[in-house]
Protein backbone atom coordinates (compact mmCIF):
# COMPACT_ATOMS: atom_id res chain seq x y z
CA UNK A 1 0.00 0.00 0.00
CA UNK A 2 1.27 3.58 -1.13
CA UNK A 3 0.88 5.98 2.10
CA UNK A 4 2.61 8.93 0.39
CA UNK A 5 5.33 10.62 1.16
CA UNK A 6 8.20 8.61 1.77
CA UNK A 7 9.69 11.55 3.74
CA UNK A 8 7.74 10.82 6.61
CA UNK A 9 8.88 8.64 8.64
CA UNK A 10 5.37 7.44 9.69
CA UNK A 11 4.18 6.94 6.40
CA UNK A 12 7.87 5.13 5.73
CA UNK A 13 7.65 2.87 8.86
CA UNK A 14 3.69 1.97 7.28
CA UNK A 15 4.73 1.44 4.18
CA UNK A 16 7.96 -0.79 5.33
CA UNK A 17 5.49 -2.73 7.58
CA UNK A 18 3.16 -3.51 4.46
CA UNK A 19 5.89 -4.81 3.02
CA UNK A 20 7.35 -6.91 5.93
CA UNK A 21 3.61 -7.69 6.19
CA UNK A 22 3.64 -8.93 2.25
CA UNK A 23 6.87 -10.77 2.73
CA UNK A 24 5.82 -12.65 5.48
CA UNK A 25 2.42 -13.77 4.10
CA UNK A 26 4.55 -14.60 0.80
CA UNK A 27 7.04 -16.46 2.81
CA UNK A 28 3.64 -18.41 4.85
CA UNK A 29 2.12 -19.51 1.65
CA UNK A 30 5.49 -20.86 -0.02
CA UNK A 31 5.72 -22.85 3.24
CA UNK A 32 2.62 -23.96 2.65
CA UNK A 33 3.13 -24.93 -0.29
CA UNK A 34 6.60 -26.44 0.19
CA UNK A 35 4.93 -28.19 3.01
CA UNK A 36 2.03 -29.58 0.84
CA UNK A 37 4.42 -30.66 -1.85
CA UNK A 38 6.43 -32.62 0.69
CA UNK A 39 3.34 -34.23 2.22
CA UNK A 40 2.64 -35.17 -1.83
CA UNK A 41 6.36 -36.28 -2.09
CA UNK A 42 5.70 -38.61 1.11
CA UNK A 43 1.99 -39.69 0.42
CA UNK A 44 3.31 -41.05 -3.35
CA UNK A 45 6.29 -42.64 -1.84
CA UNK A 46 3.67 -43.85 0.43
CA UNK A 47 1.42 -45.10 -2.35
CA UNK A 48 4.95 -46.58 -4.16
CA UNK A 49 5.57 -48.96 -1.72
CA UNK A 50 2.02 -49.93 -0.72
CA UNK A 51 1.67 -50.60 -4.90
CA UNK A 52 4.93 -52.40 -4.53
CA UNK A 53 3.94 -54.40 -1.97
CA UNK A 54 0.67 -55.00 -3.21
CA UNK A 55 2.22 -56.56 -6.73
CA UNK A 56 4.43 -58.86 -4.73
CA UNK A 57 0.90 -60.12 -3.37
CA UNK A 58 -0.77 -60.48 -6.44
CA UNK A 59 2.43 -62.65 -8.33
CA UNK A 60 2.42 -64.85 -4.88
CA UNK A 61 -0.87 -65.52 -5.22
CA UNK A 62 -0.71 -65.90 -8.94
CA UNK A 63 2.58 -68.34 -8.47
CA UNK A 64 0.20 -69.90 -5.98
CA UNK A 65 -2.55 -70.39 -8.12
CA UNK A 66 -0.20 -71.85 -10.96
CA UNK A 67 0.89 -74.32 -8.77
CA UNK A 68 -2.40 -75.62 -7.41
CA UNK A 69 -3.78 -75.22 -11.16
CA UNK A 70 -0.75 -77.90 -12.57
CA UNK A 71 -1.30 -80.11 -8.89
CA UNK A 72 -5.07 -80.26 -9.81
CA UNK A 73 -3.76 -81.32 -13.52
CA UNK A 74 -1.52 -83.50 -12.66
CA UNK A 75 -4.40 -85.71 -10.20
CA UNK A 76 -7.05 -85.96 -13.19
CA UNK A 77 -4.20 -87.04 -15.06
CA UNK A 78 -3.30 -89.97 -13.06
CA UNK A 79 -7.30 -90.51 -12.36
CA UNK A 80 -7.72 -90.44 -16.12
CA UNK A 81 -4.74 -93.11 -16.43
CA UNK A 82 -6.04 -95.33 -13.65
CA UNK A 83 -9.91 -94.94 -15.01
CA UNK A 84 -8.55 -96.30 -18.53
CA UNK A 85 -6.13 -98.76 -16.90
CA UNK A 86 -8.80 -100.33 -14.94
CA UNK A 87 -11.26 -100.25 -17.87
CA UNK A 88 -9.24 -102.38 -19.88
CA UNK A 89 -8.73 -104.57 -16.63
CA UNK A 90 -12.57 -104.66 -16.85
CA UNK A 91 -12.35 -105.62 -20.96
CA UNK A 92 -9.72 -107.97 -20.48
CA UNK A 93 -12.08 -109.98 -17.71
CA UNK A 94 -14.86 -109.79 -20.31
CA UNK A 95 -13.07 -111.89 -22.65
CA UNK A 96 -11.66 -114.27 -20.39
CA UNK A 97 -14.92 -115.01 -19.13
CA UNK A 98 -16.40 -114.66 -22.50
CA UNK A 99 -13.58 -117.38 -23.61
CA UNK A 100 -14.66 -119.63 -20.22
CA UNK A 101 -18.28 -119.81 -20.88
CA UNK A 102 -17.70 -121.00 -24.37
CA UNK A 103 -15.09 -123.78 -23.02
CA UNK A 104 -16.95 -127.03 -23.17
CA UNK A 105 -15.98 -127.29 -19.49
CA UNK A 106 -18.46 -124.42 -18.61
CA UNK A 107 -20.91 -126.13 -20.49
CA UNK A 108 -21.69 -129.13 -19.01
CA UNK A 109 -24.19 -128.43 -16.26
CA UNK A 110 -22.85 -127.62 -12.63
CA UNK A 111 -23.11 -130.41 -10.31
CA UNK A 112 -22.56 -130.68 -6.42
CA UNK A 113 -19.93 -133.54 -5.36
CA UNK A 114 -22.47 -136.29 -4.18
CA UNK A 115 -24.93 -135.72 -7.59
CA UNK A 116 -24.80 -138.61 -9.65
CA UNK A 117 -24.36 -137.56 -13.40
CA UNK A 118 -27.86 -138.18 -14.26
CA UNK A 119 -29.16 -136.00 -11.61
CA UNK A 120 -30.51 -137.90 -9.17
CA UNK A 121 -29.14 -136.96 -5.36
CA UNK A 122 -27.70 -139.34 -3.41
CA UNK A 123 -29.16 -139.09 0.65
CA UNK A 124 -26.76 -137.47 2.62
CA UNK A 125 -25.87 -139.79 5.64
CA UNK A 126 -28.31 -139.15 8.93
CA UNK A 127 -26.33 -138.21 12.09
CA UNK A 128 -29.29 -137.40 14.37
CA UNK A 129 -29.83 -141.07 14.04
CA UNK A 130 -26.46 -142.50 15.04
CA UNK A 131 -26.67 -140.37 17.93
CA UNK A 132 -29.86 -142.37 19.77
Amino acid sequence: MIWGDDADPVKRWRAEMDQLDRERTEAKEQMKRSEECRERDVARAGAREEISELRDNVKTLFDLLRDITDATNQTFTTLANEASARREDIADLKLQIARLSASPEAKRAFQFAREKSDGEIVDLPDFIRKMH
